[in-house]
This record gives C-alpha cells, structure tokens and sequence, in this order.
C-alpha cells in the first residue's frame, strides 16, 4: 500500500512539473539533411586495362583507359538533438547516413593460390554513418539568431558490395560478386560550421555550413570537405 502511495505520488510530481520543463526546452529533437560537397575525386593513378583481343574491358571510355572513382552521393541524412544548456549554450549529436559508391578498372591480376584474372571491372557500394558531436553557441534568443559550432564528427563505414566482370584466362567475360571491408571502425573529422536558427512557431530551422577536416585520408572523397545542413528541431528554442 506504503508502495503504491509512493508511485502515485511520484507520477503526481512529474505530472505538475512538467510544464516547467517543457518551458525549459532541454532538448530539441529533429531531422537533419546535407549535402556534401565536393563529392567526388578519381584515384591518384589511373589504373589502364587493355585486351589485345577483344579490346578495354569498357569500350566506351575515351583511350580505353577509364578512371578509378571514389565518392560519396550528393545527400546525407538522419535524427538530430539538441542539448540546450544555459547562456546560449547548447549540444549538438545525431548522425547522418551517407552512401559511398567505387568505380574500379584493374589489368592483370594472379593473386597467389587463385586463378589467373586477366582484368576486372566493378562497381560497389557501401553504407556510412556520420555521428557529429559539436559544441554550439548561439547569439541571442531572438527570432533569427546565428550560431557557430565546433567540435568532432565520427564516420563509421561499412563494407563494399557490388558486381561487375572478369576476364578469365581464355580472355572471356565473366560476372563476379565484389565484397570489400573497409577495415575500419572509425574516422575522425574536426569540424566546426556557423548558420543562423530560425524559429517559426513551436519549430526550429536551422541552416548551417559545416568544414570537417578528416584526420586519415583512408577512404575519404576529399580530406578536407564542406556540408551544407538543414536542420528542423522541435520544440524550438525561445
């Protein structure tokens, strides 16, 4: 009974607290999209594969001699929340799904223990998970108010999966299945950004342009990259 009591009591509490902390806003939550930009960039070499039978692998790249391309699509998207701390000082973390596509041209392969493969095309793709964490300060409460960010993204990629041919050793077009670890839990970028918050009603826009600044080259589109966000938060900041 002494229990039961208790339990009622708490709910009753929460219950006549609640408006207070919806008038506090600690967290907003939402929904965030990107673009990234640039986005694409060819591999330092140029990978050339020639048949002298039946001619390139690909017969409609100029000079036989297409390029091998890494990149990432041109969106991002995925929840976002806001922490929202005292004197306009708030955190940000969500994460953001990205999908990386690889074009690969190679010539003569004979990988030790397999069979001899005179040449291979294909094309794969793999999944990526963004996790921003950033610190951000916002001048004001008014109804446009700018902000600056700084702090880390984290980049989880996973693994390649694709199809594409082979030639085998009697130089004849074979379908294959391509699957490519990436080898890696994480990545870090620094990042930081500015935008301006914009309330409309209970809601809250937020546009921003970010710079990550990756700390490993491994498996990245460019080192050094620009994200264009939209944000829409609720309930918004007042």
């Amino acid at each position: 009974m002494d229990r039961d009591r208790k339990c009622v009591a708490q709910v009753c509490l929460f219950v006549a607290l609640l408006p207070y902390v919806a008038r506090a806003q600690w967290i907003s939550v939402g929904m965030a999209g990107a673009v990234p930009a640039p986005r694409s960039e060819a591999y330092d070499q140029v990978i050339r594969t020639f048949n002298p039978y039946s001619g390139c692998l690909d017969r409609t790249a100029p000079g036989c001699s297409p390029d091998n391309n890494f990149f990432v699509k041109p969106y991002a998207f995925g929840p976002t929340a806001d922490v929202n701390l005292p004197w306009g000082v708030s955190a940000e973390v969500g994460f953001l799904y990205e999908r990386f596509h690889r074009d690969l041209t190679e010539g003569l392969i004979a990988p030790h223990g397999g069979s001899v493969n005179f040449g291979q095309q294909y094309s794969a793709s793999a999944d990526g998970w963004a996790f921003p964490l950033l610190l951000k300060y916002t001048f004001g409460r008014r109804r446009f108010a700018p902000f600056v960010d700084a702090g880390a993204t984290l980049r989880h990629l996973g693994a390649f999966d694709g199809k594409g041919i082979q030639l085998d050793f009697h130089l004849q077009p074979q379908p294959i299945s391509v699957h490519i670890e990436s080898g890696r839990d994480l990545d870090v970028a620094i990042t930081a950004g500015a935008g301006l918050r914009w309330r409309v009603f209970l809601t809250e826009a937020a546009p921003e342009i970010r710079f990550l600044h990756w700390t490993a080259t491994y498996y990245q589109p460019v080192q050094n990259q620009v994200m264009i966000v939209l944000s829409i938060r609720f309930p918004a900041v007042r």
